[in-house]
């Protein structure tokens, strides 16, 4: 994850299985590393709860989704830290950060959306 170490983040992770990833908050750092100003950092939650971690990890969703990547995994498959899923989560993360014509296409904060 040289992207978030460019960047200035300090989330890491170790591998697609490490716990720390049921927070989201290390998907959410790749995706404002990747478009900076997408992610409202006032709505991610941060006491650790699960009901937290699923919050952020529709937000995360949501937002990936809003820069334009391809996410079809599930807020479940982050909390639970399905490592293939989370791996294709950052896998197409990471491809949409390698597609030039996307890189401007995304520029507004994300709100969640209210059910």
């Amino acid at each position: 994850l040289i992207q978030l170490a460019s960047c200035g983040k300090s989330s890491s992770i170790r591998s697609f299985q490490d716990p720390c990833i049921s927070d989201a908050r290390v998907v959410l750092d790749l995706i404002d590393a990747i478009k900076p100003n997408v992610i409202d950092h006032s709505l991610i939650k941060s006491d650790g709860s699960l009901d937290s971690n699923m919050e952020n990890a529709k937000y995360a969703i949501t937002c990936g989704r809003k820069i334009g990547a391809k996410i079809y995994a599930l807020p479940e498959d982050i909390v639970e830290v399905k490592p293939k899923m989370v791996m294709t989560v950052f896998a197409c993360l990471m491809a949409r950060d390698y597609m030039p014509d996307m890189r401007e296409s995304a520029a507004a904060p994300v709100t969640p959306m209210m059910s």
